[in-house]
């Protein structure tokens, strides 16, 4: 079975956006998490977002170059919105969702399906709603050497706690360290 992977960047209070939804913050890769970021994609094989970030996506990946632009914009893209038209980057396609019900049954059943892990690059809203519906199998999250003090919080509408294994962690030169967690088993 296929899993989603939730990859976000996050200051180290916890927040995937400032106060304005500015990403000013964000460093830029060094070659250690660039090579991290290729290695990740070699388990994925199609990208979940929302309308929003694909908005913010498309103004920059399909003109982009090198390697992991090549892979991104080569994969198939799903984008959850709850408009449907015509999407003009490679490989991106509407998933219609009306609600969580709906969220979670095209999740469940893009997960039945055949292939490689899904990431789920967000955007917050959408992200949220994955974590709020436990429709996370991993999520990495990329904590960026800043603290913002407010700004959109990645866990904001959390309804219960929710417990998390932690299975990896990759300190870069750049002061950003990859966590990698899981949902925690129930006892």
């Amino acid at each position: 079975m296929r899993r989603v992977v939730l990859y976000m960047m996050t200051s180290v209070d916890g927040f995937i956006a400032g106060p304005d939804g500015d990403l000013d913050w964000m460093i830029s890769p060094d070659e250690e998490r660039q090579a991290e970021g290729l290695e990740q994609l070699d388990a994925i094989d199609t990208a979940l977002i929302g309308r929003g970030v694909y908005e913010d996506m498309v103004r920059y990946w399909p003109t982009a170059s090198g390697e992991y632009a090549d892979r991104i914009n080569a994969m198939p893209k799903l984008v959850f919105s709850r408009r449907s038209e015509q999407l003009s980057w490679n490989n991106a396609h509407i998933v219609p969702v009306a609600g969580d019900a709906d969220l979670a049954e095209q999740v469940t059943r893009l997960k039945s399906e055949p292939g490689k892990d899904m990431v789920l690059f967000g955007g917050a809203r959408l992200a949220q709603s994955f974590v709020r519906l436990a429709l996370v199998d991993e999520y990495r999250l990329c904590v960026q050497p800043v603290a913002l003090g407010s700004g959109r919080p990645l866990f904001g509408d959390l309804e219960s706690r929710t417990a998390l294994t932690l299975t990896a962690t990759h300190p870069f030169p750049s002061g950003a360290a990859l966590t990698t967690y899981r949902p925690a088993q129930p006892n």
